[in-house]
């Protein structure tokens, strides 16, 4: 079935929610070969950049300091994540990966590396920037749009 608005069968839009769908369902799958939840994994993919007060982490993550602070020890109690001081500041602490955290990570999305790092390999550097440039296009544009949404509700 077509849509009524031509705009949502435009095939980069198309391939876009396959693009989603997939990674959604690969994020459950990790979610799984993990133990964790969704929010779980979100916030060890933050920590991969280094480590975070719990506030930002909150912050990023869109959730409360409390909900934060239960899946901190959460994941602080499963081994992946571990508090270390803040340097300057005595009474503060952020949330780092532990080691065997980047091991569990790697098992889980390296393989997806390799094989788009193959798809990259095959691609000339014009069709490789074609491809970065449109990804980084299309990014900016849920980004926007996303902006745009925050605290609107449009009941059906």
């Amino acid at each position: 079935m077509t849509s009524p608005d031509p705009h949502l069968d435009a095939p980069l839009l198309l391939v876009c929610r396959e693009l989603v769908r997939a990674m959604d369902e690969f994020d459950e799958a990790a979610c799984v070969a993990l133990g964790l939840g969704r929010s779980d994994l979100r916030a060890l993919n933050l920590l991969e950049h280094g480590p975070l007060r719990p506030s930002t982490l909150a912050r990023r993550l869109g959730r409360t300091r409390p909900a934060v602070t239960a899946l901190i020890g959460r994941l602080e109690e499963a081994g992946y994540v571990s508090r270390t001081s803040v340097p300057g500041d005595r009474r503060a602490a952020a949330v780092e990966l532990r080691p065997a955290t980047w091991q569990a990570l790697a098992r889980v999305y390296r393989p997806v590396g390799e094989r788009i790092g193959r798809i990259d390999a095959e691609l000339d550097d014009p069709g490789r920037e074609a491809v970065v440039r449109t990804l980084t296009e299309v990014v900016a544009s849920f980004d926007a749009i996303r902006s745009g949404l925050a605290g609107t509700a449009d009941p059906v």
